[in-house]
């Protein structure tokens, strides 16, 4: 699920610091805008990554109750001495499998991202931050008043980008923690599989 942010009031007293936003922005402000734009992108791209890497977890999951369903009835060829251990694997084998299952489920129900105000509600913050500069600066010229004006509605769509961009990573992180969790418990499975495999096909199950 998406969030939006607000773009929130600018304050209609008399800014004591009008003479900030007179000034260029500069290459600094530039560079740290573009840090900004990337951080916060990069955050709603790395939202994705849970749905990207279902179709790896799909495969290990299928493959392992395909081996799974394979073996055990072949199970009853073999000895005692391997047929319970063997048994006991695919059961561990099956749990991993389900925990598995479980932590990717926690993973893609934290799913969802905090963005910026809509683009309506942009245009009608620039407009209203126009008419209160222009209110507030009246004794500006007409090329002091579209520089304030650009740099407080920048100021605001960057704000908006570095409270999102904080929200955001808390939310990829955990989401990245349950993923994790999901992927060690399906290497697990599959490493159980593969010596579940060796095992029966050493005691004769598979011949």
């Amino acid at each position: 699920m998406e969030e939006t942010l607000s773009p929130g009031r600018v304050r209609s007293v008399r800014d004591p610091e009008a003479s900030v936003y007179r000034a260029d922005t500069g290459a600094t402000q530039a560079f740290l805008e573009g840090y900004v734009r990337q951080r916060f992108l990069r955050e709603l791209d790395d939202e994705e990554t849970v749905v990207r890497s279902l179709p790896f977890y799909a495969t290990g999951t299928g493959a392992t109750f395909a081996a799974i369903a394979v073996v055990a009835p072949q199970l009853r060829q073999a000895p005692p001495s391997y047929a319970v251990p063997i048994a006991a694997a695919f059961a561990l084998d099956a749990a991993l499998i389900v925990v598995s299952i479980a932590c990717l489920l926690a993973a893609l129900v934290r799913r969802g991202v905090l963005d910026v105000a809509p683009e309506a509600e942009l245009l009608r913050s620039a407009g209203q931050v126009s008419q209160e500069t222009k209110e507030q600066f009246a004794d500006a010229t007409p090329g002091e008043l579209e520089s304030i004006i650009l740099a407080r509605v920048r100021g605001s769509l960057i704000a908006q980008m570095i409270v999102a961009t904080a929200r955001n990573r808390v939310l990829n992180r955990e989401r990245k923690t349950w993923r994790n969790r999901a992927f060690v418990a399906l290497v697990g499975a599959l490493l159980l599989t593969i010596g579940g495999l060796v095992a029966t096909f050493a005691a004769g199950g598979l011949r």
